[in-house]
């Protein structure tokens, strides 16, 4: 009799703890997570049209974090749409930051003041999701593969969207501190992160990230150099990542060259990394990740908007524009001859 009481009180609680396994909530959420991945990511990466992309993120990211509380493995699909809607943010920073530099050249101050504290807001507010955005990688990484992102062996990575969500990770991270410096350091990223990022680059592939993992090593290399001969030889890496890069059809590598030539003040680096990006033709590029290039293509015109903006007072052209200012072509000394002798 006590046997059969036991009996009927195990089953009891095994039918519980299964239907919570089971439940309708799991289960839908682990099914959202599998057509994620599977489908509609591959999707999204062939997708041209950033704010599209951006302002969906934002409007889902809610809505994956209901399913945590359900056991819902969230964290992949909360690191790639906290990265995705953190570009919007970006975007409305260097617009007030434009604005802020042409209103200052003005004599504008108070306007330039105000659209100065306006892009730090922003910056800061892009900086959260993106830092957001690398814990949610280093979170995933810790519990799948116990693996401390930047530290100890690397992981047999067992999905290519992992080493998708490894770069995503790293580059939110980098993309953090940026937004951190601008925004006066309202975040405070920690400082140790950088290195981790270098390290971890290591996992992947060089030849199959288009030469990305590369260039970020190279980054620090030469924002850090330990000797003249490293940092030179950094720069060399970031030109043959960047080539790398474009065999692929993938620009990534090009955007790590132009800001660090960018943070490092070097015109003349930063110059070469806008006309190495803009050479490469247009059919060129991987179809299967237009969307990481359009990105590249973004940030490329933020660093070209406010190189064109220091010289010129105003944004880079709509085209063309690493055809510098100084580098136009002068009118031929004969036509302009023969248009006097028509005159």
């Amino acid at each position: 009799m006590i046997c059969s009481r036991l009996f009927f009180r195990l089953t009891i609680v095994s039918m519980a703890l299964l239907s919570a396994a089971c439940s309708p909530d799991r289960m839908i959420g682990n099914h959202l997570r599998s057509f994620t991945i599977e489908h509609a990511l591959p999707v999204i990466l062939k997708s041209d049209d950033i704010p599209v992309i951006c302002h969906a993120n934002d409007g889902m990211a809610p809505l994956v974090m209901s399913f945590t509380q359900f056991g819902v493995e969230t964290d992949l699909m909360l690191a790639f749409g906290l990265a995705g809607s953190s570009i919007c943010l970006e975007n409305e920073a260097v617009e007030k930051e434009l604005w802020s530099t042409m209103a200052e050249r003005q004599g504008w101050a108070n306007t330039a003041m105000d659209a100065r504290l306006a892009q730090q807001i922003l910056n800061r507010d892009a900086g959260l999701r993106q830092i957001r955005a690398y814990d949610h990688t280093t979170t995933y990484f810790k519990k799948k593969y116990d693996y401390t992102f930047g530290e100890g062996k690397c992981p047999k990575l067992k999905q290519e969207v992992e080493e998708l969500l490894l770069l995503v990770g790293a580059t939110s991270a980098l993309q953090a501190l940026q937004n951190d410096v601008s925004s006066g350091r309202l975040i405070n990223v920690d400082m140790a992160i950088p290195p981790k990022i270098v390290r971890a680059m290591s996992c992947l592939d060089n030849q199959k990230w288009w030469g990305f993992p590369k260039s970020v090593q190279a980054a620090l290399t030469v924002i850090l150099p330990e000797t003249p001969e490293a940092e030179l030889q950094g720069w060399k890496d970031l030109q043959t990542a960047a080539e790398e890069g474009d065999k692929a059809g993938m620009r990534l590598s090009h955007t790590t060259y132009a800001v660090v030539a960018s943070i490092k003040g070097r015109d003349d680096r930063l110059r070469d990394a806008l006309k190495r990006f803009e050479a490469l033709p247009k059919e060129r590029l991987n179809k299967d990740y237009v969307l990481l290039d359009q990105f590249a293509d973004l940030v490329m015109r933020h660093i070209a908007d406010r190189f064109w903006m220091r010289f010129e007072g105003h944004r880079a052209p709509t085209e063309n524009y690493s055809k510098f200012w100084d580098e136009k072509e002068q009118p031929s000394a004969t036509l302009d001859a023969t248009m006097l002798d028509t005159m």
